[in-house]
Formats: C-alpha cells, structure tokens, sequence
C-alpha cells in the first residue's frame, strides 16, 4: 500500500473532489438506502499555528513515526479498511474519487488532549484525556454533514513524576494494539455513521457552563481555564447522546460566533468545514458538586458525592424550549481514616457521567422531546 492510497493524504486527491463537485459531480450515491462515502484520513482540528500548542504529546507521537510518516494516519486507516463490514448506512471507500463519485467524506480528528498531572502526598498521579469526532464532511458545500463524538481516557499513578516521554508512551497504548481504547469506542460508532439525508434534523451541544460550585472539586489546570473543562464536558455528554438516543450530532463550537471547524490532514494541508446552524440545540449547566458525610468509625468515613447538571433543549431560531430539567446523580466513596489527602476529582467525575445518563434517559421519557426532537434527529 502506497502513501498515495489514502484519499485525502496527498493535495491532487482534495482537488480532485473539489473539482468532481464544480463540474457537476453528484451529491450522493445512495444504493438501497445506503451512501457512499471516502475515506478521507487522521486530521487534527485548530488552527494551524495553534496545533502543536493545543496537541503536544499526540504532535510528538505523531512526529516520532519518523520523516514522511505518521503515527495516527497508517493505524486509522488500516482500522477502517479491516472494519469496513461494521458500517450499516454507508459505504466506505478507498482510493481517488472519480468526477461521478459523491463528495462526503468520512475523517477521524482530534478535537481535545488534557494532560492532567497531580501530587497526593507521595503518589504522582496522570491523567490522560484525548476527544475525538467521527466525521462526515461535504467537500461540496466545505461542510461538517455529522459528527459522532468519542472519548477515550487512561488513570495512572505511580511514587515518581511522570516525564513526557511517559506520558507520550501512554498515549500510543490508548491508540494501538489489540486493547486499543480507541478502537474499541470506534467499534460502536461504525453502526451509526451516517450521510444523513436533507430533511434529517441536528443536535448540537451548543453552550456548557461551569458553576462556582464544582471549582473546589476540579484540578487546578482545570480551574485555570474553565472553558477547558467546559468542552470536556461537551464532548462527554454528546458522547453519551449519540450512544444512548442515536442522534445526528453537530460538533461543539467552543466559539458560537465562529462555527467552523479546521483541519490539518496528513500531508499538512490545512482545510476548513463550516458547521451548520443545528435544528435543535442543548444548553448544559454544570451547577457544581456537592460531598456529604454519610458515616464514620475510628476506621473509616463514608462520603457521598454528588453532581448537579441543568439541561435545555430548544430550538435555537425562535428559542422554542422542549424540555428543563435538573439532574442530580449520587456515588459514594469509603475514605480510610490513615488517608490524609483524597482525590476528588475521579468521583465527581464518575458522579457527573451518572447526571448526564440521567438527563438523557429524562428527555427519551419526556414524549414531547422524544416525538419533536430525539425521533427527528434519529440516525
């Protein structure tokens, strides 16, 4: 297999498709209800002078393959050509789209890397946290058709710092090898991965805010920059939608009034999707966490956590409201009493997921959000 193989791995093939467009080329290619789609490669979403900023360890994984190759693109790509069975409602490609062909194309990008790194007492523990979208593109319209979100994420602790070379070695564990944590979260996307069709409807997690009660209970990088910890939350809750409800999903624009989405592929080229205004959209509001002292003996305390999430479904033009709700979901903890440091942030964190499950599982019973919204937006 030649570096040439892969669809959007060289510029000639993306002017190929632009070009098959221009002239006329068909939109779709849809045979018994199924579409075909080209596989356009590893991408990683920013802005290009913004990328190795935003991505340092996945840019030096990337960059250690060696000159001329990459770590993600070859490893991605062979996933999907071994897997191309596990698609349900579209037809996966390989090679140069011909002037005939449709112009949607599928891409894996990386929206989000968090390198969370903390001291309790004598244990130095490591977070790794990596997002990533499941993408349909319209290299037609320059447009972002759906987005199914993953995220994956590694725990380790150990009695030293952990050096970046070890961080970076996490990272290529969570990727590659038969216990790929990305693979695996890819496994279940396949299924939904869809061209959608013109009179199919969007959801977008399109606000997240952060109450002052959760601040106590978050790493200091997160309380730093709280947006950052906002798109996390986006991209867990439109995993879990897009799991749960099987809707077509638009990617989270942490910039309302810029929505659109840029991409660096494998051979550097640098393009850029805009992201179309959802039918339907959801407003989440972390209120805070809160932790009670259930009970204690000379051995041990008994805590209980507990997330707090505010949820808005509406549409956005006429701000037509579907569904309010405030969810609350509970995980408890056993602290020994020779404990003397704990680490909150993994049982909010657990806590949170339970909220999410909940609100989704809220607006599925509530019928009116189901029938106007949920049905509407079903892949």
């Amino acid at each position: 297999m030649t570096r040439d193989d892969s669809l959007l791995c060289g510029r000639g093939v993306i002017l190929l498709i632009l070009l098959s467009v221009l002239s006329g080329g068909a939109l779709a290619n849809e045979e018994l209800g199924v579409t075909k789609v080209f596989y356009g490669g590893f991408a990683f979403a920013g802005n290009a002078g913004d990328i190795e900023k935003n991505y340092p360890i996945a840019c030096a994984l990337d960059a250690m393959a060696g000159a001329n190759t990459h770590f993600f693109e070859p490893r991605v790509r062979d996933f999907f050509r071994k897997n191309t069975d596990a698609f349900k409602r579209v037809a996966l490609q390989f090679g140069i789209a011909r002037p005939e062909d449709t112009p949607l194309v599928m891409a894996l990008a990386l929206t989000d890397e968090k390198i969370l790194r903390e001291q309790f007492g004598d244990i130095h523990k490591l977070v790794v946290q990596i997002g990533l979208e499941l993408l349909v593109l319209d290299f037609g319209a320059m447009e972002v058709v759906s987005s199914r979100p993953i995220c994956i994420e590694l725990i380790d602790a150990g009695k030293v710092p952990y050096s970046d070379d070890e961080v970076r070695e996490r990272m290529r564990t969570m990727v590659e090898g038969e216990n790929s944590q990305l693979f695996e979260a890819l496994r279940s996307k396949l299924a939904g991965v869809s061209g959608r069709s013109k009179n199919q409807c969007t959801l977008q997690i399109k606000t997240v805010t952060v109450g002052e009660k959760a601040y106590p209970f978050l790493p200091e990088a997160y309380r730093k920059t709280i947006a950052v910890y906002g798109q996390t939350v986006a991209q867990q809750f439109g995993s879990l939608l897009s799991s749960q409800a099987g809707v077509a999903l638009l990617p989270y624009s942490k910039d309302g009034l810029n929505s659109k989405m840029s991409l660096r592929f494998a051979d550097a080229s640098m393009l850029q999707f805009k992201i179309p205004a959802p039918t339907f959209a959801v407003d989440v509001g972390v209120k805070g966490f809160k932790k009670v002292l259930d009970k204690s003996t000379e051995a041990e305390s008994l805590w209980i956590y507990g997330a707090f999430l505010d949820i808005r479904v509406y549409e956005p033009d006429f701000n037509q409201v579907f569904f309010e709700h405030t969810a609350k979901y509970g995980v408890t903890k056993i602290v020994p009493a020779s404990q003397k440091t704990v680490d909150e942030f993994p049982v909010v964190s657990e806590a949170l997921k339970g909220a999410i499950l909940a609100s989704i599982e809220q607006m599925q019973n509530d019928k009116s959000t189901n029938d106007k919204v949920l049905l509407k937006c079903k892949l």
